[in-house]
């Protein structure tokens, strides 16, 4: 791109797929795309890279109902003079009352000056996350792979190798919202000493926050799996559904939880489907340990889960 983002004037989708590896590339100079308030716009088998911008969102500013599948938004870097607590979005960035589905999509390798290594997603919002992977990016603030004031839904995905430079949530950063993480697998992400690297769940004024946590596993993640932070007058829970493994007792594990040295699982890589995964060693304590009702029928590359199934987005087969 030359001229700036693209912006579409109205219900639309862009469909790669015919093109494979096609990238959309902002030139260090702009947004790659700015999506308007009250438009459908599905992008699907592409890459979304190299974009730059201020305050809000390096990638993608979405302000409408957005559907991303089988999308890479990579390297892109959003920058500030003077941080506050409304700027962020490395990759992504969803604003006031937008949606965002990502559908076998990854979010990767992105930069904020200030929240939302990855995405940020507003007050009144709604994510999905479905079979995919945020890993390598960075805050300056918090929230590493996730900054979120809204309801967010992360199911059978990776989140992995985030970085949150200033304070909790390497991972995620969770406020004035519910966040439900279901059947995925959550490793390897950091943040300062003493802070979570983990997951943050907590409040700052009279609205209510809450992270469930299903059927996952949440390890690895230097110096807390799981914080909970009652910083104003609001309600604000952290709640384990079961079937989880972890390797510290910060996520408030229930019976049916593991609190393990080692989640025994490998390395971020391709193990098959669209996006990359950890997958589950020989013995790992996932195996067969999720809580089976909660299941969903296949796992984040496509494999389809047995009667027993493994907790995490990874299932592992014989």
């Amino acid at each position: 791109l030359t001229s700036g983002p693209l912006i579409p004037p109205a219900n639309v989708t862009i469909d790669g797929s015919s093109a494979v590896g096609l990238s959309v590339n902002g030139n260090g100079t702009d947004r790659v795309f700015v999506i308007d308030a009250g438009l459908d716009v599905t992008l699907s088998d592409l890459v979304v890279t190299n974009g730059s911008g201020v305050q809000l969102a390096g990638g993608i500013l979405n302000y409408g109902n957005l559907t991303l599948y089988r999308v890479i938004v990579s390297n892109n870097l959003m920058t500030t003079d003077s941080g506050d607590f409304w700027q962020g979005g490395g990759g992504i960035y969803n604003g006031a009352g937008a949606s965002l589905n990502l559908i076998d999509s990854t979010v990767s390798d992105n930069n904020s000056g200030y929240a939302g290594g990855g995405v940020y997603s507003f007050f009144d919002t709604y994510v999905l996350v479905e079979r995919s992977t945020i890993s390598n990016n960075v805050a300056l603030d918090v929230g590493g792979g996730f900054r979120g004031l809204g309801d967010l839904v992360i199911a059978n995905s990776t989140v992995s190798g985030n970085v949150s430079t200033a304070w909790h949530g390497g991972g995620g950063f969770f406020t004035d919202g519910v966040t439900d993480v279901i059947n995925s697998t959550v490793v390897d992400n950091i943040a300062p000493g003493g802070t979570a690297g983990g997951l943050f769940v907590g409040t700052f004024t009279e609205a209510a926050a809450a992270l469930n946590v299903t059927n996952s596993i949440v390890g690895n993640n230097p110096d807390f799996a799981c914080f909970l932070a009652a910083f104003g007058s609001g309600p604000v829970s952290l709640t384990s559904g079961g079937g989880n493994v972890f390797t510290d007792a910060t996520c408030n594990p229930v019976d049916s939880d593991q609190v393990v040295a080692d989640p025994g699982v490998g390395p971020l890589q391709n193990n098959g489907g669209p996006t990359n995964t950890h997958a589950l060693e020989s013995e790992s304590p996932a195996i067969d340990a999720a809580i089976l009702g909660a299941c969903p029928a296949t796992d984040q590359r496509g494999v389809a889960r047995d009667a027993t199934c493994d907790s995490g987005s990874f299932e592992f087969v014989p």
